[in-house]
């Protein structure tokens, strides 16, 4: 065995409370490597086509990326995975904090759930020992408090937990899994498989330490990466310092500032993701009034203002670092109003700021403030859940639903009391709320009259708050990828942002023989979402990514020993792609069934702003993906011939 890895799994059956121990061996390593690529081919060989996500049968992978605990530089991200219960396809989620570090450190770079315990239980990993508790006590509690009795039973602050609130306990279908108090793997609607499971949490303690096979190259990567990456310009301190102003331009003229990783960086380490609120609200970024509207003259730059960069930051406490992270977006802060008062939290990120903020337009920070938290705590996806209000909202505009349907809660753009008692009511599936647990198209399946053309989303899974007509690659990323409604793989920005063309000879191959501007962007696309299969499965931060020239294939080889070329870990990236792509058409996952809403590539134009009357043409574009990426149009997944290439046949 080489380095980076521990070359164990394990799959623990909550029916029977057995375990067992896999060693898949090198070449499973070399093929899969770790994070959601070892977690598909494990799920594709172990659980039987058809299964039900919530169904005792169907798997839950908690996996560690290939790189975490390595010493490489933004290397602490997990990955949940399993059969959404959201889009009936592939599903995945990650988040960053300190978990992943601590599950290598037991001896296993996975381990996986299946069956129903009869009673809720928690599990204990423990230098590689797996104890099943009873978690009776801990059922209906939040995630803080569940972390904390853990902690105090087991008498160790340094366990790493994740766990579920009360949303995952009700099968809430837009529920999640959270670590650190509030970092939460959001998407996919993992937590509901979780509480299927009746699993409240997983801690996880390790000493085992992680092999590397040349410790001093990796140092010598990180000395020359930090070097870099400490540096600061002037000229993006000053379009920092400016940037709400030039947003405003920029809205009015369509003159748009180059991004750059260096820019991306000095924003994130000043403001977090906070930082892009404003900018992104007009410009055409963040979708508005649930896609409706527009950012300067719905929202307007003094509304955006009020939730964004430094008035996010003005309630931050400290600043913090997941693990191994150099840049340390992340913040606490003091609560100053609302039923958490006097608490500290994790503050909102762009993507909670924009769903609770612009596309509900509302404008009170506080009021955002306490929303995350409820929904950190409860264990739910402040982007679907934030979705899901404003399709509410917008069906009561219309007069599809009223009070009688929402129990006396007059639904409003802006309304920050209703807004808040609705997510309560989700949260807790209590009357109307119980309608909106499982997302808006399941909702708009519920209430019918037409209320499916507000529904913004793509497969079933709540959009993002970034806009496919601004960015097309977003569209290709929401509907054609394993996952859809996803804004975290790839669209044409962020293939600029992770300078593909540098790092891949066969990237710029792809790019350079493209006959047309469209068709360069495709391919620019397909080679950034290759690489960001890469990103996840070795456990590393997009942020890194963005921000930096980070040095994911000489990382791979100092740590492995394994010396592959740059586009030899592309094909493998590709590969991955693939293989969660081919578990959708195995489970009758089809085009049309991740079908990106219509308001979302223009159906409807915009009649202002930056992106009036802009449409986008979906079919062309899917069908230059489709053919770069080497899919059937017909089934949505990779062709025969595409599978025996990247050797991944004999497993689908």
């Amino acid at each position: 065995m080489t380095g980076g890895y521990t070359g164990k799994y394990c799959i623990v059956n909550l029916e029977n409370r057995t375990t067992e121990v896999i060693e898949p061996g090198d070449e499973f390593y070399r093929k899969y490597l770790g994070g959601y690529g070892l977690g598909a081919a494990v799920i594709m060989e172990r659980q039987k086509p058809g299964t039900l996500p919530l169904s005792p049968e169907s798997h839950l992978g908690f996996c560690s990326g290939l790189l975490t605990g390595s010493g490489a530089f933004f290397s602490g991200r997990f990955m949940v995975v399993g059969k959404s219960p959201l889009t009936g396809g592939w599903g995945d989620a990650n988040a960053g904090g300190f978990f992943s570090q601590e599950l290598k450190k037991t001896g296993y770079d996975a381990i996986f759930f299946t069956g129903r315990s009869e009673r809720p239980v928690w599990i204990f990993i423990d230098d590689g020992n797996i104890e099943i508790k009873d978690a009776s006590s801990l059922w209906g509690k939040d995630i803080i408090e569940t972390e904390d009795l853990i902690k105090n039973e087991l008498n160790d602050n340094k366990v790493q937990i994740a766990s579920i609130g009360e949303s995952g306990e009700k099968i809430s279908l837009i529920s999640g899994i959270a670590t650190d108090s509030g970092r939460i793997a959001a998407r996919s609607g993992l937590g509901a498989v979780m509480g299927s499971k009746n699993l409240k949490a997983v801690a996880v303690r390790g000493k085992k330490k992680v092999q590397v096979a040349d410790p001093e190259a990796v140092k010598e990567i990180n000395k020359k990466f930090i070097k870099d990456y400490k540096k600061s310009n002037i000229a993006d301190r000053l379009t920092l310092r400016f940037m709400n102003f030039l947003s405003q331009i920029i809205a009015r003229t369509g003159i748009s500032v180059p991004a750059t990783p260096s820019l991306v960086r000095e924003i994130y380490k000043k403001y977090g993701t906070s930082g892009l609120t404003v900018y992104s609200a007009m410009t055409g970024d963040m979708p508005i009034k649930n896609w409706g509207g527009v950012g300067y003259t719905d929202y307007t730059i003094e509304k955006a203002e009020k939730n964004s960069d430094k008035n996010v930051v003005k309630y931050q406490k400290r600043k913090y670092a997941c693990q191994a992270c150099p840049l340390g977006c992340g913040g606490i802060i003091n609560i100053e109003k609302g039923r958490y008062k006097g608490q500290t939290s994790h503050k909102p990120e762009y993507e909670t700021l924009g769903a609770f903020g612009g596309l509900l337009l509302n404008e009170d920070l506080d009021s955002i403030i306490e929303l995350n938290e409820m929904c950190n705590r409860a264990g739910i996806d402040t982007i679907s859940t934030g979705g899901t209000v404003a399709f509410a909202i917008e069906c009561f505009e219309n007069g599809i639903i009223d009070e009688n349907t929402t129990g006396g809660l007059k639904l409003g753009w802006g309304k920050t009391g209703e807004i808040i008692r609705l997510t309560k009511m989700i949260i807790r599936r209590e009357g109307f709320g119980d309608i909106l647990a499982d997302g808006v198209k399941k909702a708009a399946e519920r209430i019918g009259k037409g209320s499916e053309r507000f529904a913004m989303h793509a497969g079933g899974q709540e959009l993002p708050m970034h806009d496919s007509r601004l960015d097309p690659g977003y569209a290709i990323a929401y509907e054609c990828e394993p996952t859809p409604g996803r804004h975290t793989i790839s669209c044409y920005l962020y293939a600029g942002l992770f300078g593909v063309k540098k790092k891949f000879p066969e990237a710029r191959r792809m790019i350079k023989g493209a006959e047309g501007r469209s068709l360069k962007k495709v391919k620019a696309y397909a080679a950034g979402s290759f690489y960001m299969q890469l990103v996840n499965c070795t456990g590393m931060c997009m942020f890194g990514a963005m921000t930096s020239s980070l040095p994911l294939v000489e990382y791979l080889n100092a740590i492995t020993g394994w010396n592959l070329s740059a586009d030899e870990y592309l094909k493998t990236g590709e590969r991955i792609l693939n293989l969660r792509k081919a578990f959708n058409v195995r489970e009758g996952i089809r085009p049309a069934d991740h079908k990106l809403t219509g308001r979302a590539l223009g159906a409807i134009p915009l009649s202002g702003g930056p992106l009036k009357g802009v449409t986008v043409d979906m079919e062309t574009i899917r069908r230059e993906f489709f053919k770069t990426a080497g899919w059937d149009i017909a089934t949505g997944g990779p062709t025969k011939e595409k599978m025996k290439e990247l050797e991944i046949d004999t497993l689908c």
